[in-house]
């Protein structure tokens, strides 16, 4: 989007910021997160920004409500992307991180998020300062965008210094940077690869004593271990230790990118050490954040730079994508490896899911060739091919993440009294999850949005 463009689209979207006072959709299929079956022939009353009720057509009264007949199509909540990095550094045509955020690029990833039907993000990892400003602002209705919840700089253990890292050494580090947070005001702790189990166990126990949750992007502490912990969300679709591997295949796992590969190869997802990963994940009721979406464009990156979503992405993100892909060293045979492995990372999500792990969406943008918004759905259907039935799917982009972000209460659902964060489908999304991309109307907190 240019810029003039995405001013338009401001000063737009400003002048209509106060929700209408009453508004009434007609005649829809109701599909309410929950998981439970469609509703054919729905009302719902919008007042205030809230539900104010739902019922069968015609018998939900609003006298003086601006009236939206919708003719059988499908509305859902606003879907929640668990893992968008608003103010990630892009890298330049060279494949270097660029010094600092690009507020141009993040107001556009705002508007494409909210254009795509997502109404909830969480930031997993940023700036602390700005990431919580950005957030007051969007509250506050002074920066248009999806409802940001989000952590601040994440913990590693690790000399690494740039941001949005916080390297940590010692307990006494890991308290002082979590302190620091908490004072002001992140949702979230995300502890990073590098992070040993005793760091961690630190982080878990410093964050819970500020009701602060701890998200993690593990590598030197397991997944079984951090369940043990305490932590509340996993992050990415596999754990990627050596724990997890038959004994014979571990020593030669060399914890690379391309090494991922490898690991996949070996993995028994049957195995004893997977089931008990799943049941250590379920007994202490950790989310998983699979962004599979994150993972298919790594081993598919030869196929992923030529994405039909490609043009929607904020045009100094994609301008870098090539020379900062993952990826982008790797021959045709190590891709024909990649692609033959695919499978089994997708077995590997649908396992836990049925194992009763919960599940939620989240996808990573706009890391390299993850548009943002439009990842979102195609996020859902990777999960649909990994065996989540639609319903399903779209349980897990809504009340699902909802409950990962402790607001279950207000959003994920539509419901009385829930924030009237909702999506109008031309298509039915439960004969196929694709249809979640056939969006004509997107509500966010009661307020029409402008796409």
């Amino acid at each position: 989007m240019r810029l003039a463009a995405l001013a338009v689209f401001f000063a737009s979207t400003f002048a209509s910021a106060a929700p209408s006072s009453r508004i009434l959709l007609t005649d829809f299929t109701l599909i309410d997160g929950t998981g439970a079956a469609p509703r054919a022939h729905c009302d719902l009353l919008i007042e205030g920004g809230r539900i104010a009720a739902v019922g069968p057509t015609g018998s939900v009264r609003a006298s003086g409500a601006a009236i939206v007949p919708l003719g059988g199509r499908f509305v859902v909540p606003g879907f929640i992307d668990l893992h968008a990095h608003v103010m990630l550094h892009a890298w330049d045509e060279r494949g270097q991180i660029r010094p600092r955020w690009d507020r141009a690029a993040a107001l556009e990833l705002l508007h494409d998020l909210l254009a795509f039907g997502v109404t909830t993000i969480r930031d997993p990892g940023s700036e602390t300062e700005a990431a919580v400003t950005l957030r007051r602002a969007i509250a506050d209705g002074r920066v248009e965008g999806p409802t940001l919840f989000t952590a601040g700089r994440m913990l590693n253990a690790s000399p690494f210094d740039a941001e949005p890292f916080a390297p940590v050494r010692d307990a006494d580090d890991v308290r002082r940077e979590i302190r620091w947070q908490a004072a002001l005001g992140v949702d979230a702790i995300k502890v990073y690869s590098a992070m040993p189990p005793a760091l961690v166990r630190v982080a878990i126990e410093e964050a819970h004593a500020h009701r602060l949750p701890v998200i993690g992007h593990l590598g030197a502490t397991t997944w079984t271990e951090a369940a043990a912990l305490g932590i509340d969300g996993v992050e990415h679709a596999a754990p990627w230790s050596r724990a997890y591997l038959p004994k014979a295949r571990q020593a030669a796992y060399d914890g690379s990118l391309f090494g991922r590969v490898a690991w996949l190869e070996a993995l028994d997802v049957d195995g004893p050490e997977i089931a008990a990963m799943a049941d250590a994940l379920v007994a202490h009721d950790v989310t998983v954040d699979p962004t599979l979406i994150a993972m298919w464009t790594k081993l598919f990156g030869d196929v992923a730079a030529r994405g039909p979503d490609l043009a929607r992405a904020p045009a100094l993100h994609r301008a870098g994508w090539a020379a900062g892909s993952f990826t982008r060293g790797w021959t045709a045979a190590q891709y024909r490896r990649a692609h033959a492995a695919w499978a089994k990372l997708v077995a590997l999500v649908g396992k836990l899911w049925r194992r009763g792990v919960r599940i939620t969406v989240g996808t990573d943008t706009p890391t390299p060739w993850v548009v943002p918004g439009a990842s979102v759905h195609d996020e859902m259907a990777l999960l649909h091919d990994a065996g989540l039935p639609p319903l399903e799917v779209l349980r897990a982009a809504t009340a699902n993440a909802a409950r990962a972000l402790g607001r279950g209460d207000t959003i994920g659902t539509l419901a009385p009294g829930k924030r009237a964060d909702l999506v109008v489908l031309a298509r039915d999304p439960v004969a196929d999850i694709r249809n979640t991309r056939s969006i004509e109307r997107v509500y966010r907190g009661g307020v029409l949005v402008a796409r």
